[in-house]
């Protein structure tokens, strides 16, 4: 939803363009799934995939990559970025460089893609030395740049059975069957299709490169003070050397703490050795035990017309606060058991409770019982913001009835 409404804010139509996995398949069924509706309408479009959670410092050398990734793309490559390791980093996938491709100048700084002469899993430490050593060795940062009928045609020589599949989901829209999808095996584009093909390059790049896979990689992306410390939210440290501390709720005192990363938001709070921050699997897996929606659910979720967060909820009511961007509108809805207060606390809504459309402005409210069709709109330039009070035996977000959703929703 976050990135619908990114587009949506862009333009409507891109919206419609987002495909969501119904169940989570690994990184080859979700690219060979978009891939394969992309090549339906543009078999020669190039097509990016970048994980969403990565940081890159040097934009220039990251746009010069590209252009030397576009180049090895069109000539029928899947081209990776190989990020150049500043340290023998045992958490990372390496590629192992070859020569040059056939015919490129070797004094063409731009032109950089080599050959991909093996993958290597993540290395031991000793392993890792040695690769930062012999220099040819770059890690694999799951960035890649393909021509779409390519990608297709590999999946098609090197992954039939997924191929067929794949297939039968590009005529479909943008919401794939369950069933269908769930069928297809958890497999990562690497161990699918990279590892089996002489057609894949690799482009060198030092581009400051982080995948933000732990909270000390987010610590050393972030300024400290004085003592080392990345701050975030209302943080007071005594004391305290080279933590990460960061609150999203509350004020989080420190004395003598050091290389400890604490995370206090509204629902949980995480405190462990930063060296520890990266193994984090094991302790979500023993908190899902015991406390499963805290694994699923944020307290505020993004939609495509804005947000909600959950203030307080309890026996037969739940309070949130919804933010409605400009030009933005809920689905027309209705609720089998709950009913709902609304209490305007900014900006100017514009709402259809039953037969009845009506605006409210700041401090105006109004009552919606169970069963009525409503729908809350935002026809101002300013966000606006509501206090929803809900009561009733069942209020959990799989209560809604949508007669009509401008995002596609049903």
């Amino acid at each position: 939803f976050e990135t619908a409404g990114q587009l949506y804010a862009v333009d409507a139509n891109l919206a419609a363009n987002v495909l969501v996995e119904p169940v989570g398949r690994n990184t080859l069924p979700a690219i060979a799934w978009a891939a394969a509706k992309i090549a339906r309408v543009a078999p020669d479009a190039l097509i990016g995939v970048f994980s969403s959670d990565h940081a890159v410092a040097d934009q220039d050398a990251f746009l010069s990559a590209w252009d030397a990734a576009e180049q090895a793309a069109e000539e029928g490559y899947i081209a990776l970025f190989g990020m150049q390791p500043t340290e023998p980093a045992t958490g990372y996938g390496y590629i192992q460089a070859g020569p040059r491709l056939t015919g490129r100048d070797d004094h063409d700084g731009s032109d950089a893609a080599r050959r991909v002469a093996r993958f290597v899993e993540k290395p031991d430490a000793d392993t890792a030395k040695r690769f930062l050593a012999e220099g040819n060795y770059y890690w694999n940062g799951g960035m890649f740049v393909f021509r779409a009928d390519v990608f297709v045609d590999l999946l098609a020589q090197l992954q039939p059975a997924i191929h067929a599949v794949i297939g039968r989901l590009a005529e479909c829209d943008r919401d794939a069957p369950a069933e269908l999808y769930a069928g297809l095996p958890d497999v990562s584009i690497d161990y699918g299709i990279l590892e089996k093909t002489d057609r894949v390059a690799v482009v060198p790049v030092s581009m400051g490169w982080s995948d933000l896979g732990s909270w000390e990689a987010i610590r050393q992306q972030r300024s400290k003070d004085a003592s080392g410390n990345v701050r975030h939210g209302d943080v007071i440290a005594v004391g305290s050397r080279n933590n990460l501390l960061w609150s999203d709720h509350g004020v989080l005192a420190t004395l003598g703490l050091e290389d400890v990363a604490v995370v206090q938001t509204r629902d949980a709070t995480l405190v462990c050795p930063l060296s520890e921050t990266a193994n984090l699997k094991s302790l979500v897996a023993k908190v899902r035990e015991t406390h499963r929606p805290l694994t699923e659910t944020h307290l505020t979720v993004t939609r495509p017309w804005g947000s909600y967060t959950v203030l307080e909820e309890g026996d037969r009511y739940k309070i949130k606060r919804i933010v409605v961007n400009p030009g933005q509108k809920l689905s027309m809805q209705m609720h089998h058991h709950r009913s709902e207060h609304w209490v305007v606390i900014a900006g100017t809504a514009k709402i259809v409770n039953g037969d009845k459309e009506i605006f409210l402005e700041e401090d105006q409210s109004t009552y919606i019982p169970k069963t009525h069709r409503h729908r809350l709109e935002n026809p101002g330039k300013i966000p606006l913001q509501i206090i929803e009070i809900q009561s009733g035996p069942y209020l959990e977000e799989d209560d809604i009835v949508r007669f009509g959703d401008i995002y596609g929703r049903s």
